[in-house]
């Protein structure tokens, strides 16, 4: 069954016309080019004139629809059609008749008439429309739309509606994707609102000469004419300013200006795209992601713009910057390129080379001359890369919330031969990583050193030196307590090349989570960030320093030393008294919060039974959690609101790899 729509107010079945005397059949058979093969000349007849005169005193009145007073079904291919053997009504009383008819339909009553009788004589057809209104009581085949909504309410209703019946016969039709040189071409953009703005932009972007037509225009498009960027046509839509446009948008509130933008670039020949509306668009706009030259663009067909959008955000979060500043040298070097490699095959396989190699890897580090010095030396010896050197990645993973790993090192991740990670990372953080990566566990837990500090130097030159991509993955910030300065030092004793990807360290994500704040204007002018893991590291520590007040303790793995911490501050003078948190698996689902103060701090522990990984927060801050937290089970004594943050989805999967 066709669709189509019901201009201003929402769906309408295709088989229901609207009474003759709005459309005379003449007319009717020329009305609309997009539901029909049949091109629509140009006409001002007077009957036709009169006609829409009509019909727009009808809408001025407020009343809810047109009442459909005909029902002859007809195809798609069909327009809408009277009986044509009934002479035209008198199109001067129309618009008397149509109000006439609305005053006595009702918003859930059909209004229906025999497809066989004849043409209705406008002077008597409200008694008609009485009559058929008592005889069809429940007749559902033609149900009049809703009375007029507000603005956001009606589009939300007709949309659905519209979603509803559409497609559900038939499948939706693939679009041709192509993409376009307006460089120079002249676009016409209807509407002078936010949603012209946006339209407007990326047109100019790519070299168009945008032309805006509207009345009045908005601060951002007034900032464009003011700037010579935009040529704007003030004034309501005229069909000319089509004859000399290669593509049309139609992006107003209006639904009639938006139909006649579309039906008038139809009788052009014209692509027109009317924004949010699939019945009369003949080119989408899809989701794009740039990179320099690279462009993707994704399109759902209209069926679910907001999918199209989140794809396009996992690609924003997958594919760095650095593609298109090799797309770009591609570009400058293209002459030279097919000079040296004239056979498809080999410059295919030079090409391929490129980004898992030196070239790439040179981009991801921001070093763009490098890089483009190195891709003339490899045009010029006329070989693809042979081998690459390994590379390593240091990255912080964060504390364990998948979400806060940050975008550079879940491309890492993604683009790893060997990944060597903490014992602490958590599974969902691994889960971003590429499926035929090579995982190898260095567990480290106080007491239970698995694999040595010197075990881990052996595996990253072992790997890297195989001219693999390795990636140190270590829980928080691997300079935050996480000995990769002593890492770092071994690589490049070594020679081999290294980056470092930050993560957000335990400290700032604990607190954050338990609902702390680690300064606080009243209560803590400073954070210092200490270790208790060993005897050694708590022996070498400033406790003077650590006692003093207005200040926050952020203690890493202290959860064995907790009855030396409480022991040494309060022998250098910190308050018994002072509120402290143990946070265990901060930023995870199973995330504990157990507050007690300095004094039974160890004893709380123990009770609670806290494992690590748990971090200690000590000082007057630690008391706001109480009434702060707002995640997981802690959360039960905050506010509580009716639109929740929407969770982080996991990252695309992409494997960057030749």
């Amino acid at each position: 069954m066709s669709k189509s729509w019901d201009w201003g107010f929402g769906i309408r079945d295709s088989q229901s016309t609207p009474s003759r005397s709005l459309e005379p059949a003449g007319e009717a058979a020329l009305r609309s080019p997009l539901r029909s093969e049949r091109v629509e000349p140009p006409t001002n007849s007077r009957r036709e004139r009169e006609a829409r005169t009509n019909r727009g005193e009808a809408r001025a009145q407020g009343w809810g629809e047109r009442v459909q007073a005909e029902h002859v079904p007809r195809t798609c291919d069909t327009p809408a059609l009277t009986n044509p053997q009934s002479p035209l009504p008198n199109p001067g009383s129309s618009g008397e008749r149509v109000r006439a008819e609305h005053r006595l339909a009702t918003r859930d009553t059909p209004v229906l008439t025999d497809p066989e009788s004849p043409s209705p004589n406008p002077a008597t057809n409200g008694a008609r429309v009485r009559a058929e209104l008592g005889a069809h009581p429940a007749n559902a085949r033609a149900p009049l739309s809703p009375t007029p909504l507000p603005r956001g309410e009606r589009g939300s209703r007709a949309q659905a509606a519209k979603l509803e019946s559409r497609d559900s016969t038939s499948a939706a039709t693939p679009l041709y994707p192509l993409f376009l040189n307006f460089q120079g071409r002249p676009i016409l953009v209807v509407g002078g609102g936010e949603v012209a703005a946006r339209k407007v932009l990326p047109l100019i972007e790519c070299g168009a000469e945008v032309r805006v037509g509207a009345p009045a225009l908005n601060e951002a498009l007034q900032k464009l004419k003011a700037e010579g960027r935009i040529t704007h046509l003030e004034d309501e839509f005229q069909p000319h300013w089509l004859d000399e446009v290669f593509l049309a948008i139609a992006a107003t509130d209006a639904v009639e200006v938006n139909r006649a933008v579309a039906e008038e670039g139809a009788a052009r020949r014209l692509w027109v795209n009317v924004v949010d509306d699939t019945e009369l668009t003949r080119v989408q706009v899809p989701a794009v992601v740039r990179r320099g030259p690279l462009t993707v663009a994704i399109s759902s067909g209209g069926a679910a713009p907001v999918l199209a959008r989140q794809l396009r955000e996992k690609i924003e979060q997958s594919v760095d910057e650095s593609f298109g500043q090799l797309a770009e040298l591609l570009r400058i070097h293209r002459a030279r390129l097919r000079a040296r490699f004239p056979h498809v095959p080999s410059r295919r396989k030079f090409m391929e080379s490129l980004w898992p190699g030196e070239v790439g890897e040179l981009l991801r580090a921001a070093r763009l001359d490098a890089a483009r010095a190195r891709l003339v030396e490899l045009i010029e010896a006329g070989e693809p890369e042979g081998s690459r050197e390994g590379f390593v990645s240091l990255v912080g993973a964060g504390p364990g919330d998948p979400g806060l790993l940050t975008l550079k090192g879940q491309r890492r991740l993604q683009e790893a031969d060997v990944i060597l990670h903490d014992r602490l990372v958590s599974r969902a953080v691994l889960e971003l990583a590429r499926r035929d990566a090579q995982f190898i566990e260095v567990a480290k837990e106080a007491g239970t050193h698995h694999t040595t500090q010197e075990g881990i130097h052996a595996l990253l030159l072992e790997h890297a030196r195989k001219g693999k991509r390795v990636v140190r993955l270590k829980g928080g910030d691997p300079f935050i307590f996480g000995r990769g300065g002593e890492e770092l030092e071994h690589l490049r004793a070594h020679g081999i090349a290294y980056e470092v990807v930050p993560g957000i360290t335990a400290a700032l994500a604990c607190a954050a989570h338990a609902g702390i704040p680690l300064t606080h204007r009243d209560y803590a002018q400073s954070v210092r960030f200490v270790t208790a893991h060993c005897r050694n590291s708590i022996d070498a520590l400033d406790w003077r320093a650590l006692a003093q007040e207005k200040q926050t303790l952020a203690v890493y793995m202290g959860v064995s030393g907790l009855d030396t911490v409480r022991e040494r501050l309060i022998a250098h003078g910190r308050s018994a008294s002072t509120p402290a948190a143990l946070i265990e698996n901060g930023s995870r689902p199973e995330q504990r919060v157990i507050h007690c103060d300095l004094a039974s701090l160890p004893e709380t522990a123990k009770r609670e039974a806290v494992n690590s990984p748990a971090l200690l927060i000590l000082g007057e801050v630690a008391a706001l959690g109480r009434t702060l937290a707002w995640f997981g089970e802690d959360a039960q004594s905050a506010l509580q609101s009716s639109s929740r943050p929407t969770p982080v989805s996991v990252p695309l999967r992409i494997d960057m790899r030749a």
